[in-house]
């Protein structure tokens, strides 16, 4: 995990933000049923007044396919309903640093070999009896 102090202005009127970003291993316990994977097919990302938003939802596969099919046949798609999971709010900094990490782990998924991002696909795929909601 990747910690960068935040930035504050001190007397002088200039940013005292150091450069340099401090590696340190973080443990994030679990609180209620936070430890559960929420599975998501579907976000959308909206800027508040100092805060992202990001709204993670799912949407049913059988929805998908009738206004796949619906637009197919030259019908006017009305719209789709889908599910919120979860909203994340987060400030500007750490949606930057959200940013690199995925950009880090897309670049690790490009560079493995089909037999390991296929075993983590297998992972992710929720099990019946699974924490998965």
């Amino acid at each position: 995990m990747s910690i960068s102090p935040s930035t504050d202005k001190a007397g002088n009127g200039r940013d005292t933000q150091a450069a340099d970003t401090v590696q340190l291993a973080l443990h994030l316990r679990a609180a209620d049923l936070s430890d559960r994977a929420i599975v998501s097919n579907v976000s959308a990302v909206h800027v508040g007044t100092g805060m992202v938003f990001i709204d993670f939802g799912f949407i049913e596969q059988q929805a998908i396919a009738d206004v796949t099919r619906a637009m197919r046949a030259g019908q006017a798609a009305s719209g789709i309903e889908g599910r919120l999971e979860c909203r994340v709010a987060m400030g500007a900094a750490d949606i930057a640093q959200l940013t690199q990490q995925l950009q880090q782990v897309l670049a690790s998924l490009h560079k493995a070999p089909a037999t390991e991002r296929s075993a983590m696909d297998a992972a992710l795929t929720s099990a019946p009896d699974g924490h998965l909601q």
